[in-house]
């Protein structure tokens, strides 16, 4: 009868020392949703994506285990800040997908954001960017800030904006301060990322805006630093 009760014990032991085990050790995996323009998506100097800071942050979690899902669906090039507030407006979902984007967006652990250069550097290629198409910007930003942190609980991390020859510094000075307010105000992260872009390593050519795989994972280093 001891024995019997020796071996019930030490299987009731062993089963809660590994409970214990996994549960002190578990780590939850993540969801992460990317949300942006061009450069979110990762848009070289030759007019094809490449490798953003967002794939980089993907293989970041993937490397440790602890990636659940990875949407980039709306990321991509000539998407401006109110295309993205409409969608998020109507809610959409994209062909062949489970969730709608709010539904996406809800669910993520990590919600990464780099809307507005390109739609900023286009306007200067042929016109000024005057202070009322800025003001309006901004404004739009803080609209989509606040209709995303209304929809999201997880970590939202926006990417500012950085001087290339089209963006001058005066602009981008602006944008980034307004910006970062609003990113203390919705509680969000702010990546300042204008200082390192200024190296022309991280360019594939001179005349491109466009990152190349070392200023992507400047940033994606810089993202992971923060979270």
């Amino acid at each position: 009868m001891r024995r019997k009760y020796k071996l019930i014990i030490i299987i009731l032991v062993s089963t809660l020392l590994t409970y214990f085990i996994y549960f002190f050790n578990r780590e939850e995996k993540i969801n992460i949703v990317a949300l942006g323009d061009a450069i979110s998506s990762g848009e070289t100097a030759y007019n094809i994506d490449g490798i953003s800071y967002n794939d980089y942050l993907k293989e970041y979690f993937e490397n440790k285990r602890l990636l659940k899902s990875y949407d980039a669906s709306f990321s991509y090039k000539n998407y401006k800040i109110d295309d993205l507030i409409t969608d998020l407006k109507s809610n959409i979902t994209k062909d062949n997908a489970k969730l709608s984007m709010q539904q996406l967006i809800h669910k993520a652990d990590i919600v990464t954001i780099n809307i507005g250069e390109e739609e900023l550097v286009k306007i200067t290629m042929t016109d000024d960017l005057t202070k009322e198409y800025l003001d309006k910007f901004i404004k739009e930003y803080d609209d989509l800030l606040y209709m995303l942190r209304d929809i999201s609980e997880g970590t939202i991390i926006i990417v500012g904006f950085y001087e290339n020859s089209y963006l001058d510094k005066s602009n981008v000075i602006i944008l980034n301060s307004e910006v970062s307010n609003i990113a203390i105000k919705y509680d969000a992260i702010f990546i300042n990322i204008n200082d390192l872009m200024l190296t022309e390593d991280y360019y594939a050519s001179k005349s491109s805006y466009y990152f190349n795989y070392k200023g992507h994972k400047i940033i994606a280093d810089m993202i992971i630093h923060s979270i």
